[in-house]
Parts: structure tokens; sequence; C-alpha cells
């Protein structure tokens, strides 16, 4: 029974798990119109993907995601379409059932004078 339980327990962590992962955009958050989002697994399958729209103007700061993903690294692929155009960001993320935060701000900020 207690093995059984072990085994349980072992492939109840292999699984699938609710991640939370949140995008930081900041003080730049009004330029941004849409956010891209693919969580690459390390063998390159396209393991998630979402995309959120907004208005002009009404992107939060912070944007948030709740993907059913198995605990592990990824490559977080960003693109952030902006008034001025696109923004392709990569990032390397190690879910673990806890939150997750990448601050993408920079990127946003970056190119203005």
């Amino acid at each position: 029974l207690v093995f059984g339980l072990l085994v349980a327990l072992y492939l109840g962590t292999q699984g699938a798990q609710e991640q939370h992962v949140r995008v930081v955009l900041g003080g730049a958050a009004p330029e941004v119109t849409g956010v891209g989002l693919q969580y690459v697994a390390q063998d390159g399958e396209v393991a998630r993907e979402a995309h959120f729209a907004y208005a002009k103007g009404t992107a939060p700061r912070v944007v948030s995601h709740e993907p059913k993903l198995p605990n592990g690294d990824y490559r977080l692929e960003i693109d952030l379409d902006t008034h001025d155009g696109r923004r392709a960001i990569q990032r390397q993320v190690t879910l673990g059932g806890g939150s997750t935060q990448v601050d993408v701000s920079s990127a946003l900020t970056r190119d203005k004078p």
C-alpha cells in the first residue's frame, strides 16, 4: 500500500500541473496591443500557446497566465505587439508549480529616446 502511494505521488508530480506565469510589461504597458506566449519544451515541441489582445491603452502592467504544464525547463517565446511594431523576446524559465515572473519591460523601453 505504501509503495503504491509513493508511485502515485511520483507520477502526480510528473504530469501536467497548473503553473503561474506573470509577464511584467511595466510602465510601457499602454503601448502594448497584444501578447503572444509559446512554451517550448526541451525537445523543441511547443507545449502550450496563448495570445492576449488589448485595445489601445488597456494592457495591464502584469499579464497573468496559468498554463497546465509538467514541471521543468521551457523556452518562453514572447511576442509583444506594440504601436511601433512587434518585439520578439525569448527567456529560459523553470516551472515548478509555483509562480514564475518574467520582466520584459526593458525590451519595451530600450528603443525610446
